[in-house]
This record gives structure tokens, sequence and C-alpha cells, in this order.
């Protein structure tokens, strides 16, 4: 139940109300979603800065709010929201002023009745949005929290955060899913730049935004579909399908799944830009943890530049292939860095050269081999690289030859390079819990001179947020270090890479 419905009722019932031509209460109604193309196309347009402001205000998902305002006020067009600027069904006063409305509501035996109740009078549209924010926000008179699952600190995906309104928002059990729906349909996650594949725990495998199968297959009759439809009865030829700008990588490149792998879905063409799109629970194609997948190529879907990557979990080539969404994949770490010198290369060595630091998000591919260069050669150096895999590192060169540029591993030449290689960077970082006993030092402890400190004297937990300036690199060993500000003095240390996440 709204909060805003409950603030202002005697008893606490399940609510469902009808105001002339829209939804005002926690019922998910087609009603709601059947407005035309042009119709959304100009809510979204004319309420887009209103629900950012709000919702960065309340730090909340826009498109999660946006939903809300659609389904509940049919696209702006219901009495409420014309005469009252309000967009969510919200009884009571603003500021003392109120407008009445004939509503029809469930009592608590589940008996309807006709009544006219007061409902809140909004002077603009954002001051409903920033209501309706400040209500998820600070909850409800008994419990401040009673809508925490909805904000961005605590919901990793829109898809959780619309879930997490069904049942305390609103009543009707599909009301999640609905929210979802239309934000997929409407591609509201890119309007507010949320862009994310489905939760599998956020909609069934029929909500997928432009899948064949996305219109309703509620069967009830017209009084029960008022009150729980499965999906919005929006048009499925209605949304124009996203052009993608496509780059091959290497076939081979190796990635892990990343720790959330789950909360998203694997799709037989990038979301949103084939007609014929279906999308596969990991659970169904028989990954239960992150596992290693093949990458060869990336999707950049226009208008909102959310990457996508080809994957297939067999070496074979003809093995099967599906698109996920960047998120899914928990691609390593690199940091740049202008360089010059030269460097003499092994060219006794199978080692490949690629336009981007192999193994990263840029998706490299080969552009030469180390064999066909000239050994006695100094190849001019203009970038360097410190590619960080977790548990080691690895140092790359960006060197000139043959007309050409190319990233290469550092281990594939023969030039002298020094104990450790530094880049500068600007990055938050927070220690392992499991590394709460280790140590910090002055200096990369590869340097003579260096001095440890035990992290606890220094004031960093598990809890700390770390300011990072600078990533270090040691090739004797491969070890990445990260400079932090420690929180008790404000002095730098080094940290061991592997001690972060």
């Amino acid at each position: 139940m709204k909060s805003g419905i409950v603030k202002n009722l005697s008893v606490l019932s399940c609510t469902m109300m009808l105001a002339f031509g829209g939804i005002v209460g926690s019922g998910v109604a087609v009603h709601a979603a059947s407005s035309g193309n042009t119709q959304s196309a100009t809510f979204i347009s004319e309420y887009k800065g209103d629900v950012q402001k709000a919702s960065s205000k309340y730090k909340l998902y826009g498109s999660v709010m946006m939903a809300q305002a659609a389904l509940e006020s049919a696209w702006g067009q219901s009495q409420l929201t014309k005469q009252a600027n309000n967009f969510f069904g919200i009884k009571g006063a603003f500021n003392g002023q109120s407008v009445s409305m004939p509503t029809t509501e469930y009592d608590q035996n589940g008996q309807i009745q006709n009544v006219t109740a007061n409902f809140k009078k909004y002077p603009t549209a954002y001051d409903s949005f920033a209501d309706n924010g400040s209500t998820l926000r600070n909850g409800t008179s008994w419990n401040p929290s009673y809508y925490s699952g909805s904000w961005k600190e605590n919901a990793s995906t829109y898809q959780d955060a619309a879930n997490a309104l069904t049942g305390k928002y609103a009543t009707a059990p599909n009301y999640g899913t609905a929210l979802i729906s239309l934000i997929q349909q409407y591609n509201l996650d890119q309007v507010f730049n949320e862009d994310g594949s489905g939760s599998n725990s956020a909609s069934t495998p029929g909500s997928s935004s432009s899948s064949s199968n996305s219109s309703s297959t509620n069967n009830n009759d017209s009084d029960t579909e008022l009150l729980e439809t499965t999906q919005p009865n929006v048009a499925e030829d209605s949304k124009p399908l996203a052009k993608v700008k496509y780059t091959k990588g290497d076939p081979n490149q190796l990635v892990q799944l990343s720790a959330t792998f789950n909360k998203y879905y694997a799709y037989n063409h990038v979301k949103g830009a084939n007609k014929n799109e279906k999308k596969y629970k990991f659970r169904s194609l028989g990954i239960t943890k992150p596992v290693w997948v093949y990458v060869d190529m990336k999707g950049t879907k226009s208008g909102s530049n959310t990457q996508w990557y080809r994957i297939r979990f067999y070496k074979n080539a003809k093995s099967q292939k599906f698109w996920v969404y960047a998120p899914t994949l928990n691609f390593p770490q690199a940091f740049y860095s202008k360089s010059s010198g030269s460097v003499t290369v092994n060219t006794k060595s199978k080692a490949k050269i690629y336009n981007h630091v192999y193994g990263t998000d840029q998706l490299s591919k080969s552009v030469s081999k180390a064999s066909s260069l000239n050994s006695n050669f100094k190849y001019p150096v203009d970038g360097e690289a410190i590619k960080d895999n977790g548990s080691n590192g690895e140092l790359w060169y960006r060197i000139k030859f043959n007309g050409k540029r190319g990233w290469i591993k550092s281990t594939s030449i023969n030039s002298y390079t020094p104990k450790t290689v530094y880049v500068k960077l600007k990055a938050t970082k927070k220690l392992l819990s499991s590394a709460k006993n280790g140590y910090a030092y002055n200096r990369v402890p590869t340097n003579s001179g260096a001095k440890k400190s035990t992290l606890k004297s220094l004031g960093i937990t598990s809890k700390t947020k770390l300011t990072s300036n600078m990533v270090g690199y040691t090739t004797g060993y491969t070890d990445i270090w990260y400079r932090i500000v420690a929180p008790k003095n404000g002095k730098q240390y080094w940290v061991l890479g592997s001690m972060l996440n």
C-alpha cells in the first residue's frame, strides 16, 4: 500500500482507486500503459528533467520513478494528474492544497465501495515527483526504512528497486514486473543512463523488452484485469530497434563472469536490436557460478553508448554464442600513461602485438607478430599500461613499427625495464575483509628503505573508502601496488593490489 494512502486512512486497507480514466491507486492496470507511442514519447520528453532532478536528490532510480508516473497517471492523461499535477495517486493535502475525486476502494472485507476522497494537489509536476521521492526515501511514520529496498545504495539494478516496491508501495503482486516492462519497453534505463539487462529475480521470461511474446498474457475478465495484469498492454511494434556498432576482437580472449552475473540475462542478439530477440537465464544454460568465457565481439548501442559483448562457453568457434551486458563480465582494469624511449623485441617469442591491451574491455585484436620484427632495431615507445588481473599484474608497451602502433607485453621485449613502473590514476578502493591483518608500506617494498605499518594502526578497515592516486607494477614479481591515503594521518602508503577490491 502507498504510504500516502495509508497515512490518510483510518484502516490499513488494500486500496485500488480509479479516477476518471487513469489509475490512482495501487492496482496495476492496462489503461496506464495503453497510450500511443507519440503520447508516451511526449510524456517522457516533457518530464525527464523533473524526474532526473527528483530521483537524483533522493538517490533513486529515475527509470523507476518515470515508470511509476506513467503507470499511475495513464501517461499524464488521468483527471487527477491534469487537475492537480498528481502523478502518483497520493491522498491527502500538499501545503494545504487538495482536490476531491470520486474513487473506488476495496475495504478490509474485500468489498468494493465508491467514495469521494481528497488527493494532494501540487503547484508543479516537479513537486509531485519530489514528493514521491521524499516518500520513498523517508518511509512511513512507523518505519523510515520501509522503502529502503528501492534506494540506489541497496538496489544494484533498477529491476531490484522496482521489485522492492511490490507489496509495499502497491499491493498488486505484479507491480514490479509492470514497472520493469515499461522501463524496457521505452528504454527508460537508457534515458537515465541506467542501462542493464533484466534481472533474474525481476521479471519473467515473457517480459523481454522486444520479444515477440511481450504482450499481456492475462486472460481474466476485465474487472480482474484492472487489478492484476502480467504486463502493460503496449503495442509490440511501437518501439524502434536499437542501432549497434559492432567491433570484432580476438576470438579466444578469455574473461570471467562477474560475481553478480546472475542478475543479468544472456541474449541471442544485443538487447533491443532484433525483433527475434530471446533471453536466457544463466541457470537454464547450466551456469551457476562465475566461469571463464570466450569473448569475440563488442557491440555499442547508439544513443546510450552502452557496451555489449558476444560470448561463448567453449573454445570451439562454432559453439553457441550469446550477447551479455558489460557488467556481466569481470574485465581486468588497465591504467595508461604516456611514455618515451625505445625497446628491442624478442622476435623468437610467439607473442602478438595488439591494437589494445589484451584482455581488457576494449576487446583487442592482433595487428602483427613479434616474430615479424627486427630483433636489432630499437622501436620507439609512446605509451605504457599496467593491467591488474586481480591476483597479479602485467606491463604493456605501445610501440611504433612499420608505420603502425601496437601494444606488446613487457615479457616479450629484451630491453631493460625498471624494478617498478608507475602510472597516475584516480580511483576508489576498499580493503578485502580477509586482508584486515595486512600491511601498508611507505614505498613499494621492492625499493630500498621501505617500512611497513599495520592497516589497523592507519585506521584502514574493510568499510573504509580509500582514495588511490597511483598504481605500481613490480617487474620482477608481477605484483600490483596501489598508493592510497590513510584516513588516520592523511599520509600516503602502498598496499598490495590483491588486498583491495
